[in-house]
């Protein structure tokens, strides 16, 4: 029998009156609006882009695919409610919980309790609830269809990644478990929460919520560990480097490397402005610093506006050519001391990434192995070796790697929400020819990472080639826009779309940007832009260029063009210039 409308209320009233409710205000006032929904009878209709509305003060323009604040919140109550039940809550006659899948909270009855994944259990985001029209970007666009897809290729790979992880030396066979249980290799990210000037009680608000989207964008980027400093806390660290207690921290080896952001938010009559600075210890150096442009205090608009302000400091500090990741590359050259050897080899890697120095191909390789060698399960090594891989092949004017595609599954299969491990699986599947498997691969890097500029930029390019066009522009400028310091080839997914549209002079902007990285494909891009172009001289000259630049490549252009599976769209212009000949 459904349990009456006072036994829904009850329920809710013992759990907003709990300590981990009172403490998380926000939490407490989604968690009514579902129960009263619900008992309104619309708990069918509860969906995110209401409740991003009523709940949490969004705009009518609010688009889940650039603000995940409904999809992060739940993930928060589910949690929470979890961790009520197991303490405060466990004598409750019923339980409130909002079943993955659904907005819609249910009420169970005590004798129905099962096992709670327990608090710090990894959450798995790999069921968020149906999306309404335009409120996922991946979820919900007509040309992934990921909905209807299967995930049979990913779990034929767990499957199979359980047989290689039987066999990995050191006892590694709970691999994926002991990978969801390790902190990451990298620095520590240490999160306060920014001062105050100003009268206004609500910028308090403001302070608290941007702390919270801080520490959330952060959290996504790949192998920082990113920790909350409270209030008290914070106070001792505000001169940090002058007494505080990170500041007198020696320096010691072994000592895991940090980072601060710490700031204010000023306020002057209807005006804020917020100040951020990225700290480094030991040592209280400020390594960056960041003044936003004078916001109006428009309650009706100020929770999008701290969104997008914390999104943009966390991409520009945490991206993997950003702030924190060039200052970490930069001390272990200096300090090879500090103990994290198998990070340096990241750090490394994309640098190799983003220059592409000749001669460094090989050591960046070797050390890459040497790191998964010592730990089997290294997720990420295991990933950016397979793009090591696939650049190799490529350099050789080969597109498919069975290297490439072998490590891909090994770094899904050591962690299973390794964003990077999945984006590199897809660029792997597309090389093989597995078109729908990729598809899917760079699905699940997006729906684990929205916001990861690497993986937005491939899913630009991999899309794009696939014959995503509605969705694929939209990846690669997000992005550009995250990551400022982006390498050249982001650019190349741009580049596709304006030469699917046929539209020369935006294809050929793009395309001479994107080719500065010197890659194969970056360079037979930028000659199809130039033969769309009708620059037919300046197209050869770019292919002559190419075949010089590689010459192990095969003097066939048209051979080419298949290893490299370079789209039709994108071949066609070579072709109708004759260009394709040898």
């Amino acid at each position: 029998m459904e349990p009456s409308a006072d036994e829904y209320r009850d329920a809710l009233s013992r759990v907003v009156a709990a300590a981990t409710f009172r403490s998380s205000p926000k939490l407490a006032e989604l968690l009514s609006y579902l129960v009263e929904q619900k008992l309104a009878g619309h708990g069918d209709r509860l969906k995110g882009y209401p409740i991003a509305l009523d709940v949490f003060g969004r705009d009518e323009d609010f688009d889940a695919s650039s603000d995940s604040i409904v999809r992060v919140q739940m993930t928060r109550l589910r949690r929470a409610l979890g961790e009520y039940y197991a303490g405060e809550g466990a004598g409750d006659p019923f339980r409130l919980v909002v079943p993955r899948g659904s907005y819609a909270p249910m009420l169970e009855p005590a004798a129905e309790r099962g096992q709670e994944p327990s608090p710090e259990a990894p959450v798995d985001t790999s069921t968020s609830p149906p999306a309404q029209q335009g409120e996922d970007i991946v979820r919900s666009s007509s040309a992934l269809n990921l909905r209807r897809r299967s995930w049979g290729l990913l779990a034929a790979l767990a499957l199979a990644a359980s047989l290689l992880i039987i066999y990995w030396p050191g006892g590694e066979r709970d691999a994926v478990l002991v990978r969801a249980g390790e902190m990451p290799d990298g620095p520590v990210v240490y999160v306060a929460p920014y001062a105050i000037t100003g009268s206004d009680p609500a910028i308090a608000r403001v302070r608290d919520g941007l702390q919270f989207d801080l520490i959330n964008y952060l959290a996504q980027l790949p192998n920082l560990a990113v920790l909350s400093l409270d209030e008290r806390t914070a106070k001792g660290e505000r001169q940090l480097g002058a007494g505080g207690a990170l500041g007198t921290q020696p320096s010691r080896k072994g000592l895991r490397p940090a980072f601060v952001l710490q700031g204010s938010i000023d306020g002057a009559g209807s005006t804020l402005r917020i100040n951020s600075s990225l700290v480094r210890m030991p040592g209280g150096v400020v390594v960056w610093s960041g003044r936003s442009a004078p916001i109006d205090y428009d309650p009706a608009q100020i929770l999008k506006v701290q969104s997008k302000i914390a999104l943009g400091v966390a991409s520009r500090l945490g991206q993997p050519y950003g702030v924190i990741h060039e200052t970490m590359r930069q001390d272990l050259e200096n300090h090879r001391d500090l103990g994290m050897e198998r990070y340096f080899c990241e750090l490394e890697a994309y640098e190799f990434m983003r220059s592409r120095r000749e001669g460094q191909l090989g050591r960046v390789k070797e050390c890459l192995e040497r790191a998964v060698y010592d730990k089997p399960n290294y997720s990420d090594a295991w990933a950016l070796l397979s793009w090591m891989h696939l650049y190799e092949a490529q350099a050789h004017g080969v597109g498919d790697s069975p290297e490439a595609l072998e490590a891909a599954k090994r770094a899904v299969a050591a962690n299973a929400t390794n964003a990077i491990g999945y984006e590199y699986l897809a660029l792997a599947l597309y090389r093989h020819g597995e078109d729908d498997a990729a598809r899917e691969a760079i699905g699940k890097a997006l729906e684990i990472s929205p916001n990861h500029s690497e993986v937005l930029a491939n899913a630009g390019r991999v899309l794009g080639a696939l014959g995503e066009h509605e969705i694929a522009p939209t990846l690669a400028r997000k992005a550009i826009q995250l990551n400022p310091g982006h390498p050249p080839w982001y650019w190349s997914g741009l580049a596709l779309d304006a030469l699917y549209r046929n539209e020369a002079d935006e294809a050929l902007r793009y395309a001479r940007l994107g080719a500065a990285d010197g890659g194969l494909m970056s360079r037979y891009l930028l000659a199809s832009a130039y033969a769309q172009a009708g620059k037919g001289a300046e197209a050869r000259r770019v292919l002559e260029e190419a075949a010089r630049a590689y010459p192990g490549v095969s003097k066939d252009r048209r051979e080419v063009v298949r290893q490299l599976r370079i789209p039709d769209f994108a071949a066609e212009p070579l072709e109708a210039q004759g260009l394709l000949t040898r």
